[in-house]
Formats: C-alpha cells, structure tokens, sequence
C-alpha cells in the first residue's frame, strides 16, 4: 500500500507539471527525487572509480552539481567552503588515480620506481590545489565585467523562470533571497539628516493619469516609545499566480487597478503596489495581520519569492479607494476586536502635552474623519519641512521634541505624530513606507519614481472602507479626497474631455466574484507565459545540443591531432622531415648539398635554447640513414626530444609574427 501511494503521489506530481499551472506542496516527492539524483552520481561514481577508469566522470557531475546548489543558494550557511573543499578533494582524487594509472603500468613493464612517490605526488597535487584555490579567490567576480554581467543577464533570465516552475513543483521548501537594495524593512526610527538621492528606483505603468497614489512597501504598526516602529507581521503566506488572489475582506467604494512594474534596483525584494495589493504575476511572500478564517484583514509587506534584477517587470492588481468625504463621515466607529488589538496603541512615554494637543484639535468635531483632517492641517501649518534636521535629544520623546521643541522634521515625523495623536483620540492609525507617485509621463502612462520620491505617510481605518491614506507632510500636496456623494475617482479628474474621463456606471464596488475574475485573468496571463517559457526551453535544449556536438566535435579533432602528432614524432625519418618543415616556417631555406648537420646549424642558430634536441634528432636521423646499423640507438625516443623542442619553435614563431605585425 505504501509503495502505491508513492507511486500515486509521484504520478500527481507529473501531472501537475505537465499542466504549467498547478503547484505542488508534497515534500516526499522532492526527498525521492533528491534520493534518486544522489543514489545515480554514487553509482556512476564507483562504476567509474573501479569498473572503468573514467575519473572526470566521477569528479565533474557530481561538482556540477554542488556548484549549481551553491551558485543559485542564497541562504545564510556558507556553502562555497564546501565547493572549494570539494574541489581540492577532486584535484588529490584525480591526481591519486592517474598516478594508479601509471604504477599499473610501470609494473607490466617492469620499471622500478619508489613507493614513496605516492606521497610526493599527492602532497604536490594539494599544494597546486590549495595555490589556485587562493589565487581564483583574489580574482574579480565575471559580473564586475559590464560585457560578461550582460550576457549573464541575459542567460539569467531563462533560468529565472525555470526556477519558478521548479518552486511551483517543489512549494513546500524554503526558499532564500538574495541580499537585496531596498529602502526599507520591516523596522524603522526617527533619526536625523537623510540624503534620499535622485536615483531611478521603478517605473510604474496605469492605464492613465491617477488623482493621487502612493507605492507601498511595508506597513508599521508597532511604536516603542523612543522613535522606533516596528512591524506585527502574523504570517506570511506564499502566493502562487494561480493560486488567485490573497483572501481578503469586502470593502465598499473600491476598485481594481492594474499596475506594471519595471524594476531599476540591481536587487529588488519587495513588489511596490498602490494600495490595497490583492494579486500578482509573481510568486510572493506576503505578509499579513489579523487572519480570520483565512481571510487577511492587513498585508503588511509583499515581496517577490525571487530577487528582481534591473530590467525586470511584473503585474500587480490592487484594489484603491474611490471613497468621498461623505461616505468617511459617515462611517461606522463600531471597530473589530483585531483593529482595537493592534491599531490603537500607545506608549506610556507619549507626554501628556501631546495627548492634550490631540484631544484640543479634536475636540470640535465628532466624526473620525474630521477629526483626522484636522490634526493633519495643524501638522502642515505648524510644522516645518527639515529632512537635515539633528536626531532628537536623549531622553526625549521624539514626537513631543517635533511637536513642541524642534517644530520641524520630515515626513516619518509627520506621519508618526499624526498616527499616535489619533491613536490617543481612540481612532485607529497606522504609518506606511514606500514612494510617492512621482513624476507623471503622459505620453507613456507611467510615473517615474526615483530614491527622493522615498515617504513614509499614514493611514486611518474606516470600517466597511479599510485602510485611507492622509498625508501630513507639508512638503506634499494635500491629497484631499472629493467632496461627492457617489464615491469619489481613483483616476484623475483633469483630462482634455468629459469622453475621457471614467463613466460613473464603472465607479462600482468591486465583488468577491470579480475580484476571482481578476486573478483568473492573471492566471492566463501566468499560463500564456509557461508555454512562452516552455518554447524557449526548447530552444535553449537546441542550443545546448548543438554547443555539445561542436565541442564533442572540437574535442574529437584535438584527440584525432594529438594521436597523428604522436606518431609522427614517434618516427625518427618523419621528425627529420618535420625539422625541415619548421626550418622553412621559419624562413631558413638549404641548399640540396647542405648535410642535415649543416641543415641543424643552421636551425639551432635560429632556436639557440633548442640546440640540443635539434642535433640529438638530426644525429638519429644521420646514424639511421647512413650508418652500417640503421636500426640506431635502441634507448633514444624522438618524443621526449620534441616535447622540449616544441614549445621553443613556438615561442620562436609566435615571436616572428609578433615583429612582422608590428612592421606592418
């Protein structure tokens, strides 16, 4: 029974990744598969060790192996120690068998030879090893080259979404970004001078010009007290594109809006989305808060399963607020238990100056909404922009020093102070990073968003409406929600037309079967890109085939050379022959009555390093030729000759070109 429902779990497997869609979150199957791949590298391994004598077929799959595991690990145990032990362990293994190689046949040819030599040879065979393994560690990395990081940008991405459709089908393991380039974390402080630069961080593509968007990045819910936010993240869920979208609760006066994303970071983690993220084209991590029957009441931060290289894109869909003044007016006070758990905390070292603050500003109105205007509109007036202002004091609570001693800051000022004095009036708030829209190409559709676009705002909780964002920051604009009755616009309300402009028919509240028509349609999108992937796999086998069949081509013409060039040095007639050939390459041309004595002379004053090898060939050749034994002296090899003659005459015609070039 057992063995069938392996079988059949093996059989699921297949399946699922012959469909290009589904996932798989069975772990015993990656265990078998694994347990095979290492029982067949172990196998060959020993066939090749003591069956056939084949040592790079033992060294070099299973080193393939390990250094693709390395290569793509990006997790926090330092694997490349064990690549570079394996790699000395390869080099004393092929040393130790070639030098087997030559003692079984020292012994059919009955040569005598020292048993110690075993000893010498290994202990050069480490010394080479461990010199090439500092020396290749003291070399540049291939992508400090900008020609090589190109193509292996380029081989990256088809690679890139192999690995995708690899987690698909293994998605129970975890998984390792790589270091990434981000602005944020899931923590924060109010500190002092910040220098944000102008570097292109994305651009974010819409289907046209929206009234007012932020990016978000992670939410921060959590204040210390002393100028630190943190985030309570309670899970974190791994989304597949076809899995559909993140479950999340019904708001009103929402609507979808449909982003793509190009990345500029050199390693991006996080998927910047306006809020509320509801899917992706991309397998995320999403962090959420307060689940409730498996329904996310807060995505607190979305990232990619895969670090993003510059260049790359993706889809994200959100879910925006066309919500009015009037609807947020009128809005329930009536909050969830998880709300009240988490939103409304406040520190002890808040001063009392600072809940009184809040409490007088409130105080004339009593609705949340205005309540929050207000504060919001004193902090603008009263505060001045200052991104080089000095950390606050110690032992000073940093709200009450901005509010009511250094009266300047930026915006993680801003957005703390309004969160925490609302917080104290009982409504629920909380701060956001991420960038501003940035700047708007019409032409395109897109807003550019650079390192100084980098904000920190704050968002307040309606029931029946989610999270509203305000923005405190005097150096911003208002971001004023319209007046309305009938829900206000996500999209901007300034266009050349009334045809232009969003019919009001298509302002609706956006229902759980729409929502799952979306991520169906992101779903098709996924499987439209894994036939793409599944064709430019096929190309890449083509390719890899016919790379294979011109190096096993190149290969067998090197074996093929080789073994001709042996024989012919073998040969004492045919190296003279071959002496003369490398004369006249040359330019040494003899006359017919030179001697083949006169004729080494002359060679060995072109070659002066060869002198000797030339004469102890050309006397071979002279004493085979004309002499009463022909069969010449029995214990000389023409080869060991040439194996110091040869690199000599090359040296010698290397150096002619080099001046004949260099005449030219």
């Amino acid at each position: 029974m057992r063995v069938l429902d392996l079988v059949g779990r093996q059989a699921a497997w297949v399946q699922k990744a012959l469909d290009g869609t589904s996932s798989n979150r069975d772990s015993l199957i990656f265990v078998l598969q694994t347990s095979g791949v290492f029982w067949l590298l172990g196998y060959s391994a020993a066939w090749y060790t003591f069956r056939i004598s084949r040592v790079w077929r033992v060294v070099i799959p299973t080193g393939l192996v390990l250094f693709s595991v390395v290569y793509y690990y990006n997790g926090p145990k330092p694997l490349v120690i064990y690549l570079m032990i394996y790699m000395l362990v390869g080099l004393l293994f092929v040393a130790r068998t070639f030098l087997v190689d030559r003692e079984r046949g020292w012994r059919n040819a009955s040569v005598r030879y020292e048993e110690d030599i075993r000893f010498d040879f290994l202990r050069a065979a480490f010394v080479i090893g461990a010199l090439a393994l500092l020396l290749s560690s003291s070399l540049p990395v291939l992508g400090a080259n900008d020609q090589v990081s190109g193509v292996l940008a380029t081989v990256d991405r088809p690679w890139r979404k192999f690995q995708d459709s690899w987690t698909r089908l293994f998605a129970s393991l975890n998984s390792y970004g790589t270091a990434t380039s981000d602005a944020y974390e899931d923590t924060m402080r109010l500190g002092g001078p910040r220098d944000a630069g102008n570097r292109l961080i994305m651009d974010v593509q819409v289907p046209r010009q929206l009234r007012s968007v932020y990016w978000q990045s992670v939410v921060l819910d959590t204040y210390d007290g002393e100028g630190g936010w943190s985030n309570s993240t309670d899970s974190t869920q791994l989304i597949f594109p076809s899995e559909g979208r993140l479950r999340q609760p019904e708001l009103l006066a929402r609507e979808p809006l449909t982003q793509t994303v190009i990345n500029y970071l050199p390693n991006s983690g996080t998927l910047y989305a306006a809020p509320l993220f509801i899917a992706s084209n991309k397998q995320t991590f999403v962090d959420v808060a307060a689940v409730e029957n498996g329904v996310a009441n807060s995505v607190n931060w979305v990232r990619s399963r895969f670090v993003l290289r510059p260049g790359e894109s993706y889809t994200v869909i959100s879910n925006v607020s066309t919500a009015d003044k009037t609807m947020l007016r009128e809005a329930s006070t009536e909050y969830p238990d998880w709300v009240r758990a988490r939103y409304l905390q406040v520190p002890a070292t808040i001063t009392p100056e600072t809940r009184e603050l809040a409490a007088e500003l409130a105080a004339p109105y009593d609705n949340p909404f205005d309540k929050a205007i207000a504060i919001r509109d004193y902090l603008r007036r009263s505060i001045t922009y200052n991104d080089q202002i000095a950390a606050p004091p110690e032992g000073v609570e940093p709200i009450h020093y901005v509010l009511f001693e250094s009266k300047e800051g930026y915006c993680t000022y801003y957005a703390s102070a309004m969160a925490i004095m609302l917080r104290s009036e009982g409504i629920p708030a909380r701060i956001v990073n991420g960038y501003a829209q940035g700047e708007y190409v019409p032409e395109a559709n897109v807003y550019r968003v650079r390192s100084g676009n980098a904000h920190t705002w704050m968002e307040v909780f309606f029931p029946e409406y989610g999270w509203i964002q305000f923005e405190p920051t005097a150096s911003l604009p208002v971001n004023d929600l319209p007046e309305g009755g009938a829900g206000g616009d996500a999209f901007n309300s300034i266009g050349p037309s009334m045809e232009d402009r969003i019919p009001e028919d298509d302002i609706t509240l956006l229902t759980g079967e729409q929502l799952d028509q979306l991520a169906d349609q992101l779903a098709a999108d996924a499987a439209a890109d894994a036939e793409a992937l599944a064709e430019q796999r096929r190309q890449i086998v083509l390719r890899t085939v016919g790379g294979s069949a011109l190096l096993l081509l190149a290969g067998a013409l090197v074996v093929t050379a080789n073994y001709y060039n042996q024989r012919v040095e073998a040969d004492v007639d045919r190296s003279y022959d071959r002496l003369s050939s490398w004369a006249r390459w040359l330019g040494l041309f003899f006359r017919p009555a030179d001697t083949p004595y006169e004729r080494a002379d002359a060679l060995a004053r072109a070659v002066p390093d060869g002198r000797e090898p030339i004469r102890n060939l050309t006397h071979e050749y002279v004493l085979r030729r004309f002499s009463p034994t022909p069969e010449g002296r029995a214990e000389f090899d023409p080869r060991s000759e040439w194996k110091r003659l040869r690199p000599l005459l090359w040296r010698r015609s290397l150096r002619d070109g080099w001046r004949y070039l260099r005449r030219r």
